[in-house]
């Protein structure tokens, strides 16, 4: 069975919050977000893990995109607002080690063109986003 997600696209000042991971030895990025629980609307689990992983509070806009693969259902929301300063936190902070690193750094679009983004078919739509 595909695994449902939700992800959130956070822009502030011309830039976008990216997730920078390095596991296994692979150095990549990924917008914030995780997995659907049983019973949730896919807008909870955006707002919801977004809280988790960065302890932001973020109000929702549209959804975007959606994006599905062997592994995963994914749906893109952007948001309309945001309250805090990303920090990481929840599950990401306990696996948090220098062999699994979790890092929140924002990227302008020009910056995103040269990052290695999962999944790949996001980047387009990401550097082509109207803000």
């Amino acid at each position: 069975m595909v695994r449902q997600r939700a992800a959130v696209i956070i822009i502030e000042n011309n830039k976008i919050l990216l997730l920078y991971r390095i596991k296994n030895n692979k150095k990549y990025y990924v917008i914030p977000g995780g997995g659907q629980e049983e019973g949730e609307k896919i807008e909870q689990t955006a707002i919801r893990e977004i809280k988790e992983e960065s302890t932001l509070d973020v109000t929702l806009g549209d959804k975007l995109f959606e994006t599905c693969d062997k592994f995963s259902h994914c749906t893109y929301f952007i948001a309309s607002s945001f309250k805090g300063t990303p920090k990481l936190s929840g599950e990401e902070l306990i696996r948090h080690s220098q062999g699994n690193l979790y890092e929140f750094q924002w990227k302008t679009k020009e910056e995103i063109k040269e990052l290695n983004l999962f999944p790949k078919e996001i980047k387009e739509k990401i550097i082509n986003l109207k803000n």
